[in-house]
């Protein structure tokens, strides 16, 4: 499958300087959503690429309140992954402002996804708990920043329950009841990263829980991301049948018994012979984003996004 790949000519410019334009007030508007880009259909096509340069690899991404804020990560290549910034964008008068490292940066946020109120980044990071140092890989926790009215707030790191002092916690994404989903590698994994949960009830964490198959499998399975409702989960997975050549992004449907369908492949119009990661979809429910390397620019990391109907259209067939 060949990705669109074309760079919609619109008003959005270059990195660094104002992002979004119009000639009226309304119309501004309009254009200013998702960075001034023309929606895609059920093929994916390069979100934004003068988000970075051709020496610039992107990571995550993600919008918040309501679509108006958008956070991504970059590095130039073969810098360090783990000191990779996150820079902020907002839509203001329909005009993106200039791109700013997000102040939380110095805390190492390298992988995050967006809650499902759009207000909470929770992120990975290799900050030691007492804020002072840095930890190995096989130590990474996860944490939280919130965006209030008057600007971000400072980091905390998530309890006992989700995160370990010798385990690996990462990429977490958070259903609307506060249950949180992550990859992590702990005695009774079955590959080399599985897919786990951290139940929250009462406002109270429980000890997380390896969701076995048929989400996990003795691949190393990455990077999930929970629909608000639980109703769908979207993990990345290798090794299956089904799998066009690396990393794919697949779909698991909640059963009415609560347990995990099998995953379904999302197909040729979204995954590659290469690498699908870091999957979200927007909170209006419309666009699956997610990173993939660039074939056209040396596989350099970029951000794909596609419409969310596909996801719909595998559900319809799963209920029947």
């Amino acid at each position: 499958m060949v990705r669109i790949n074309t760079i919609v000519i619109t008003s959005v410019l270059l990195l660094g300087v104002t992002l979004g334009c119009g000639p009226t007030q309304e119309e501004s508007l309009v254009q200013g959503l998702y960075l001034g880009h023309t929606p895609p259909g059920r093929t994916a096509e390069l979100f934004a690429p003068e988000l970075a340069g051709d020496n610039e690899s992107l990571g995550c991404s993600g919008f918040l309140r309501d679509g108006t804020v958008f956070v991504f990560s970059s590095m130039k290549r073969g810098g360090d992954w783990r000191f990779r910034p996150v820079w902020v964008t907002e839509l203001k008068d329909g005009r993106w402002t200039n791109p700013e490292v997000a102040p939380f940066s110095s805390y190492m946020p390298y992988n995050f996804t967006v809650g499902p109120a759009g207000k909470t980044l929770y992120f990975t990071t290799l900050k030691s708990p007492d804020r002072g140092s840095s930890m190995l890989l096989e130590q990474a926790n996860i944490w939280a920043v919130t965006l209030a009215p008057n600007g971000w707030t400072e980091p905390v790191m998530l309890c006992a329950s989700i995160n370990t002092e010798t385990d690996y916690e990462n990429y977490p994404t958070v259903a609307r009841n506060g249950n949180i989903y992550y990859m992590s590698w702990r005695d009774d994994t079955v590959g080399r990263t599985d897919i786990y949960r951290s139940r929250n009830r009462d406002g109270k964490y429980h000890p997380a829980e390896n969701l076995g198959p048929p989400i996990n499998s003795v691949e190393s399975d990455q990077d999930p991301w929970v629909a608000p409702d639980e109703s769908y989960l979207i993990v990345c997975l290798k090794g299956r049948e089904d799998s066009f050549g690396s990393y794919d992004l697949y779909v698991s449907f909640s059963n009415e018994d609560g347990s995990w369908a099998e995953p379904v492949n999302l197909g040729e119009n979204v995954n590659t012979s290469g690498a699908e990661f870091r999957p979200y979809v927007t909170q209006d429910e419309k666009y699956l984003f997610f990173t993939a390397p660039d074939s056209e620019i040396g596989n350099v990391g970029r951000i794909f996004w596609v419409s969310a109907e596909i996801i719909e259209e595998l559900r319809e067939l799963h209920q029947r």
